[in-house]
């Protein structure tokens, strides 16, 4: 976060270096974001979603897009001190709202809303950019 924070924000006085993202990282990130964004849909799809529990499904959806825009971000090496706008500048917020947008307790709905939202966490690295 301290080197985020550096790499972004504004010096009130004097100047400090600004570190550019690490190509490492930048390798990496994506790949282990989807991962965690995959197996957090799978948990809600499976455990969650047959047994109609709505506020599990949701957050599990929300959780993976968060984990899928930290994913498109770190492909792009642009870095993220803040979750406020983080769907919005992955490109993500409009088809997450989408998604979320009339979650009801029918079993149905909450295994096909994961299912859906897979799409979203199947950005190859190459393409997050």
């Amino acid at each position: 976060m301290p080197v985020a924070e550096l790499a972004v924000n504004e010096v009130p006085r004097g100047t400090l270096p600004r570190p550019a993202y690490p190509d490492a990282l930048r390798a990496t990130a994506p790949e282990r974001r989807h991962g965690m964004a995959t197996a957090t849909l799978a948990h809600a799809k499976a455990g969650h979603a047959p047994r109609g529990a709505v506020t599990q499904v949701a957050g599990a959806l929300v959780l993976a897009a968060a984990q899928t825009a930290h994913a498109v971000l770190a492909a792009r090496g642009e870095w993220v001190t803040k979750e406020k706008g983080l769907l919005a500048r992955a490109g993500l917020a409009d088809a997450v709202d989408a998604l979320t947008t009339g979650l009801t307790s029918d079993p149905e709905i909450l295994i096909r809303t994961p299912t859906e939202a897979e799409r979203l966490t199947h950005f190859p690295a190459r393409d997050m950019s």
